[in-house]
């Protein structure tokens, strides 16, 4: 009957549907295996992007690159852009996926201590420190960082109660010593941080400014115990190099010269003496700068170091100690390389001995390695060794004989500033290549002097360039009430030259005066703060903190004021 007739599918019905599905299935795991894979190139076009300020396309490529070889640094590319976007809280999202994924990376759980501690959700952020150490127990990672989180936002106590917690939990500090460093430095515990940071240059020593920067503030009557846990045996060539830069930070950089000085010679403590000679060199500390060299050179000679050691020694006032460490041998047989590099050393060390008439011989030997600029400059030099015994006609014929490039330099000027000829010498000195001190000081005095000649300070700085120092402080000072326009400066200069004798008792009235009858001078400050140093050594620190204060209150807007104050704070710290 056509009503109970039952209704089948076709064979080819079923074998429809299982290809059907078989299809779909094919279809779906395709298009799963079709997506993407993670672009390890999306990291460079978001580092681009960053560069160029388009932080959020930045921020897509870095996300684009989080599961890729280059995730860990696209997760920092992505927390730098997040944070110039003020967006840090998405980056809790893939943080949280990374860790499930990766749970034994440090960076990734870094980033969310650090993410967290940025927000402020400080609950979360020890929370999230708590499951870092549950799954790492026995690494110090955690500790470090969250220490290190918590000292950067001024919490010292709770950074040092984490540190004891890993102490206890890690069976020591050896991993932790440059937070525990920190820390203990932060809550003033100066020598237990300096026992810290010995311990950590161990084997850190590109930590030796962080040291110094850490340990700086240590109080006065602290920094000899600080010193001592630096000296300790063993000698430790990364503990006296940060000591060294302590002693800089301190204000003291000649102690740092002790603390080198006495290291076995060997390649690091050659690097240490070196290092030091550059930093002194760049200082003009020059008696430091030629006894670190000369160390270096007892290890290690070098053309480069005995020129560089000869060079402060000439400038330390020791010419004969620049002829010693850098003889003309040392730059072999190349003459034209000599002729450039020592032979300038060596004339002015023998200019300076007041051996001129050597000078002159010795430049006649490499006169055709020399050129007209080179041959004027040592001629220069042949003509302050004559000024130097004496002999003003020598003098003058040194730079003639050297053409007239020579006998228009700034060496033609000193002397027509020696002769009092103040006109002249306003002209040929302002157009000279020479950066030192003294010329510094002869432009300043014959600026402000109105008169074209003046035979009193022409013979004054003649006096000083024959190296009578004391001579020629007396001739500044009876120069001064001739000189009323520079009176100041005059007496300034002969306070200088009168303490760098030692004679500091000469030497404060002096400023006394330029303190007390010049007081609108610019040499008003300067002298204050030169009379309070020169009380200070004498042990007089009550006398010395007037002085200071005195400076602090009548010249306000002095340049010399940051000096006076941080001198009256170590005054102060150094009262009982």
């Amino acid at each position: 009957m056509p009503g109970s007739r039952k209704r089948h599918l076709p064979a080819f019905g079923f074998g429809l549907s299982a290809l059907l599905v078989a299809s779909t299935a094919t279809l779906v795991a395709q298009g799963r295996d079709a997506r993407p894979a993670p672009d390890s190139a999306a990291f460079y076009r978001g580092m681009d992007l960053e560069g160029v300020g388009k932080y959020r396309d930045a921020a897509v490529q870095f996300r684009l690159a989080l599961h890729s070889a280059t995730g860990v640094s696209a997760l920092l590319g992505l927390e730098r852009v997040y944070a110039e976007l003020h967006w840090t809280d998405s980056l809790l999202a893939p943080l949280d996926t990374l860790i499930r994924v990766s749970p034994k990376e440090p960076i990734y759980r870094s980033v969310l201590l650090r993410s967290l501690g940025s927000m402020a959700r400080h609950p979360e952020q020890r929370s999230a420190f708590e499951r870092w150490v549950a799954d790492a127990p026995r690494d110090a990672a955690p500790y470090r960082e969250y220490a290190r989180l918590l000292l950067q936002r001024g919490e010292a106590l709770r950074a040092d109660s984490v540190l004891a917690r890993a102490r206890r939990d890690l069976g020591g500090t050896v991993d932790i010593q440059l937070e525990l460093a920190q820390t203990q430095a932060a809550l003033g515990q100066w020598e237990e941080s300096a026992t810290a940071w010995r311990a950590a240059l161990t084997s850190a020593p590109y930590l030796e400014q962080a040291a110094a920067y850490a340990l700086a503030p240590t109080p006065l009557p602290k920094r000899d115990a600080i010193r001592a846990q630096f000296f300790a045996p063993p000698v430790s060539v990364n503990a006296r190099r940060a000591l060294a830069s302590l002693e800089a930070a301190w204000g003291a950089p000649a102690n740092g010269w002790l603390a080198l000085r006495d290291l076995p010679p060997d390649s690091a403590a050659s690097a240490a003496w070196i290092d030091y000679a550059a930093r002194a060199e760049q200082e003009e500390r020059w008696t430091h700068a030629r006894e670190a060299l000369s160390a270096a050179l007892r290890y290690r000679r070098t053309p480069e170091l005995s020129l560089r050691a000869a060079v402060a020694a000439l400038n330390s006032g020791d010419p004969g100690g620049a002829l010693t460490l850098a003889p003309l041998t040392s730059g072999g047989a190349d003459s034209a390389r000599v002729a450039r590099t020592l032979l300038p050393v060596h004339v002015r060390a023998l200019a300076a001995l007041g051996r001129p008439a050597t000078a002159e011989r010795l430049v006649g030997s490499y006169e055709r390695w020399l050129t007209p600029t080179s041959r004027a400059t040592l001629a220069r030099s042949i003509a302050f060794g004559w000024v130097r015994i004496g002999d003003m006609g020598r003098a003058r014929s040194a730079l003639t004989v050297a053409g007239p490039d020579a006998d228009s330099s700034d060496a033609a000027g000193w002397l027509a500033l020696y002769a009092g000829d103040l006109k002249s010498a306003r002209r040929l000195l302002r157009t000279g290549a020479d950066a030192s001190p003294e010329l510094a000081l002869a432009l300043a005095m014959i600026a402000r002097v109105r008169d074209d000649s003046s035979v009193a300070l022409g013979q004054a700085f003649l006096t000083l360039a024959r190296g009578d120092s004391a001579g020629a402080a007396t001739a500044m000072v009876e120069s001064a009430d001739r000189l009323p326009d520079v009176a100041s400066l005059l007496l300034y200069t002969a306070g200088q030259l009168r303490a760098g004798q030692k004679d500091d008792a000469q030497a404060i009235p002096l400023w006394q005066r330029v303190v007390e009858r010049y007081a609108m001078s610019a040499e008003a400050p300067a002298s204050e703060l030169e009379w309070a140093r020169a009380l200070r050594r004498g042990g007089n620190v009550a006398g010395a903190t007037t002085r200071l204060e005195h400076l602090i209150l009548t010249f306000p807007q002095s340049a010399l004021v940051p000096q006076a104050r941080r001198d009256l704070e170590q005054l102060k710290a150094a009262i009982p």
